[in-house]
């Protein structure tokens, strides 16, 4: 009643109500779900005018007392949504120009930040202390965090669903004050959680959804990297070790939340290696060779509509060409320093650098790509930059772009005009102002004779290293010599090099391990996240040369299928030496990381270089990270002061893919703890949270593997660890038919094997009870197939989703679950997909042909599955285009003992889905 009352004293309310909902439908569901913002709006007496931060905090806290939400992800969010509401109703109505509507939504995230910041402290100070540490009076002063922002956000110019890039940083080696008990924990280990606690504000769900999506990747060792990295240590990376590329995104750097004064002193440290002078081409060489890497991902992407951001003359070009003048000019001219790209663009004009011409039709394409990008942004609050296909959506686009339908002439034609022009005149700027003829001076590149002095990557192509190595007589010159280097490698071995010429240490042991480049090179070839590892890591090479040397047929280390029991359990003498150190959880835990990700990257290498059966890997892969969940358990229980004590009856339960025995790279661990007895819940509690922090928690050398607790009952809700007859009574009375399924798969990878083993027998002898007859749970299994169906083409998935689409992976194991349901609850714990074609083909009463069929279509999709992982280092539901699905084809054909172009793969993967699909249909209708 009060909005409609307002809509009539306020007439104007009513054309920002149509002004927003024309233009942006998730912004119009808030406004239907929180109508009062109409309100608020209607109070704006001055609409127009730029929020300064300070403001914006003021208001924050105003709002913070009103808002009923103890979760602080969800206050922070719903003011976020509400300030879009008045910036984005200024951007449509034409309020503010392109400039000022980035710079609020850049200084609205800084005060989310702040405030999430200032909440992480206030929660962590209470539990662990005040990190401290000495000044140069050697009195006791508080140490220092702070979040530096990158790309849009450090520049000012955030989109509307932009992601943020962050960095974090600390000043200040030391500890803790004492908390209440008088312990204390490192000054590091402090803001490593302060960290992950803003991260989990910041970046959690909520019923508005995340705050922001927050990408860490650009830290000092990307995903392996600390997550709060020391002032010292961030410095000494920047000014020694950084890549080109690295140094260049530091243009934008700048301090959004926490201390001010330690951003300064970082962006001071760097930026000498940031602007380097007229005469130092490397940064050009980076530019553009970043450019080419985006250009080869837009091909194999393959997609028709025109992307705004990374088409050739799109937003990307643009920004790289000013940051490549920038570290040109930047040395000796100052004044064309400036973290926005339009701001830039105007210095470099100003300074003569850019012509007035060039300078107009740079700064013209920015803003018209912009604002397109942010009109394709604003309709479904998504981080999208590709143009519609459908004809309709592009002329609804083209008129929010400003542009009419005309007698003749549509707008949507105005539009792409308007686009290919703009594309057209950057493309051939971009192309004239950075030539590729420049090279660092030979009498530079021989003066370099010694490998400390090539301590600075980037600065020498690849036939400069050659000729180097060659002058030294280097056996990785002769072994370099030896290859034929595909074309796809050429870069990652050139990236190789260049690592293991970082220091002497690594030069040394490198040259020792030559003889293994050629398994090198298929991993070069073959896998990104392999490749990765070993730039990363370049003496990794030594790990290479048993797996090249070992007998074609059976590869060093191959592990025989069949399950470990009694002694095999036990831990390794390595990973037993990094349990038993002495030392803080934090070392123990970089040490457990350092352990798997080590023998991942020897697992990785096998499956590329002898392409072992599928099966017989993926069980490789999951004996390993059992392995390295016990070894967690162990640090677990010594830390949560249960080691030593009355023993503690619980076991650890997997499900999923570990419960299968397939887990592969990149899969998430599904687990559930269980207590043997009520009284043990607290204790059995402490181990599985310290687990799950070992485990999940960051260090320098990344994390583990994700670890999903969600699938026990009652899920989020439920307790993490429930006792081991609550479970049962659970599946005896109130469990749905999905979660019957789910626990086919359960068997104990921790904890008490024996209790666990018997716990799973009786848990299958209660569903063989309850769930006995075909039709209801084939009528619960199909309502719930196609749910998960529609949900994925809600979110967008496409029709080629060879795991959710119809006759996909997911048509296989709700086929499977369902007979193993059916024949009495059978087990599929350690069982393939593969195989239970053969278990469970006859309950379903397929033929002969028609299991083999079945067989034939869990090995396929497997097969793409392992291959996507490996080359990618991610999972994926669909095929890529280009070189890379040949890539994937070759993989594929080997673990099917067949042949395969990415054609052929195309094809038979169309043609099992529909298989499968004919046969799920006869099943489930």
């Amino acid at each position: 009643r009060r909005v409609l009352d307002a809509f009539v004293s306020q007439p104007l309310l009513l054309h920002y109500l149509l002004a927003l909902f024309s233009h942006s439908r998730f912004l119009s569901e808030t406004l239907i779900q929180q109508p009062e913002l109409i309100l608020w709006l209607g109070r704006e007496r001055h609409l127009e005018r730029i929020r300064s931060k300070e403001e914006l905090l003021e208001e924050y806290a105003r709002f913070e007392t009103s808002a009923l939400d103890a979760d602080p992800s969800l206050a922070l969010a719903r003011f976020k949504r509400r300030q879009y509401v008045r910036i984005t109703l200024k951007d449509i109505l034409g309020l503010s120009t392109l400039l000022e509507t980035t710079l609020e939504l850049s200084t609205l995230a800084d005060v989310l930040l702040e405030k999430a910041l200032t909440r992480a402290e206030a929660e962590l100070r209470p539990r662990y202390g005040t990190p401290e540490t000495l000044d140069a009076r050697g009195r006791r002063v508080p140490a220092r965090f702070a979040v530096v922002s990158l790309g849009k956000l450090g520049g000012r110019e955030l989109n509307y669903s932009s992601d943020i890039d962050l960095l974090f940083l600390f000043a200040g080696e030391g500890e803790t004050s004492a908390d209440e008990a008088g312990r204390r924990i490192s000054n590091a280990e402090f803001f490593l959680r302060l960290a992950q606690r803003l991260l989990q504000i910041v970046a959690g769900v909520t019923p508005e959804g995340p705050v922001f999506r927050v990408d860490m990747r650009l830290r000092p060792g990307g995903g392996e990297g600390d997550l709060a990295i020391s002032l010292p240590a961030a410095l000494q990376y920047y000014q020694r070790a950084a890549w080109e590329w690295e140094l260049q995104m530091l243009l934008k750097a700048r301090h959004s939340a926490g201390d001010a004064a330690t951003v300064r002193e970082f962006l001071a440290g760097v930026e000498p290696r940031l602007y380097r002078g007229a005469k130092h081409f490397a940064a050009v060489e980076a530019v553009v060779k970043a450019r080419e890497g985006f250009d080869r991902q837009l091909d194999a992407a393959a997609s028709e509509r025109p992307n705004v951001k990374l088409a050739a003359g799109g937003i990307r070009d643009i920004e790289f060409l000013a940051q490549c003048l920038q570290r040109l000019y930047g040395q000796d001219d100052s004044w064309v320093r400036a973290g926005s790209t339009l701001v830039a663009l105007q210095k470099l004009y100003e300074k003569g650098y850019l012509s007035g011409r060039d300078h107009f039709r740079l700064a013209s394409a920015y803003e018209f790509l912009r604002r397109v990008e942010h009109r394709l942004q604003l309709e479904q609050g998504q981080q999208t930059h590709t143009l519609p296909a459908d004809p309709e959506a592009l002329e609804l686009l083209a008129r929010r772009c400003g542009f009419a339908s005309a007698p003749g002439k549509l707008a949507r034609d105005e539009l792409l005009a308007a686009l290919e022009g703009h594309l057209r005149q950057v493309r051939s700027i971009y192309e004239r102002t950075l030539p590729r003829a420049a090279r660092v001076p030979e009498s530079d590149v021989y003066a370099l004779r010694a490998p400390e002095a090539l301590a600075v990557p980037g600065e020498l192509s690849y036939g400069e290293i050659l000729d180097l190595l060659r002058t030294q007589d280097s056996p990785l010159y002769h072994s370099v010599k030896e290859l034929t280097v595909p074309e796809r490698a050429h870069k990652a071995l050139h990236r190789f090099l260049t690592a293991a010429l970082g220091s002497s240490a690594t030069f040394e042991e490198v040259s020792r391990a030559a003889s293994a480049l050629p398994v090198a090179l298929e991993i070069f070839r073959l896998s990104e996240p392999l490749t990765t590892l070993l730039v990363r890591r370049p003496e990794r090479l030594a790990q290479l040369s048993a797996i090249g040397s070992a007998p074609a047929g059976r590869p060093e280390g191959q592990l025989e299928l069949g399950w470990p029991v009694g002694s095999e359990r036990e831990l390794s003498p390595a990973l037993r030496a990094v349990v038993n150190s002495h030392g803080s959880l934090p070392r123990q835990m970089a040490g457990l990381r350092r352990y798997f990700a080590d023998a991942a990257f020897r697992w990785g290498a096998r499956e590329l270089y002898w392409r072992p059966p599928l099966a017989s890997g993926l069980w490789a892969y999951t004996a390993l990270a059992e392995e390295v969940l016990r070894g967690g358990l162990a640090m677990a229980e010594q830390h949560s002061g249960e080691a030593g004590g009355e023993p503690v009856d619980y076991v650890v339960v997997a499900l999923g893919r570990v419960g299968m025995a397939e887990m592969d790279w990149g899969s998430d661990a599904d687990l559930i703890f269980l207590a043997a007895r009520p009284e043990a819940q607290l204790r059995v509690r402490a181990i599985a949270e310290k687990l799950l922090h070992v485990v999940s928690g960051y260090t320098r050398e990344g994390t583990l593997f994700p670890v999903d607790v969600r699938l026990r009952p009652r899920g989020s809700e439920g307790e993490l660890v429930q006792t081991a007859d609550g479970v049962l009574e659970y599946f005896a009375s109130s469990a749905e038919v999905w979660e019957a399924v789910t626990y086919l798969k359960a068997r104990p990878v921790g904890g008490d094997f024996v209790f666990g083993e018997h716990w799973c027998e009786q848990l299958r002898a209660v569903l063989r009870q309850r769930f006995s007859t075909p039709e209801p749970i084939r009528s619960s299994l199909r309502v719930m197939r196609q749910r998960l169906e529609e949900e994925g083409t809600k979110n967008g998935a496409s029709s080629d989703n060879f795991k959710t689409g119809p006759g996909g992976l997911y048509d296989l194991d709700f086929l499977f679950s369902a007979a193993a349901l059916e024949a009495g609850a059978r087990s599929q714990a350690g069982c393939p997909l593969a195989e239970q074609a053969s278990l469970f083909a006859d309950v379903l009463a397929f033929d002969a042909e028609e299991r083999e069929q079945l067989g034939r279509a869990a090995r396929l999709f497997r097969s793409v599955d392992h291959a996507l992982r490996l080359t990618t280092g991610r999972s994926a539901a669909s095929l890529p285009a280009g070189p890379r699905l040949e890539l994937v084809a070759e993989l594929v054909g080997a673990a099917l003992g067949e042949t395969l172009s990415g054609a052929t793969l195309l094809t038979s993967l169309a043609e099992t889905r529909r298989a499968v699909r004919e046969l799920y249909q006869r099943v489930f209708g």
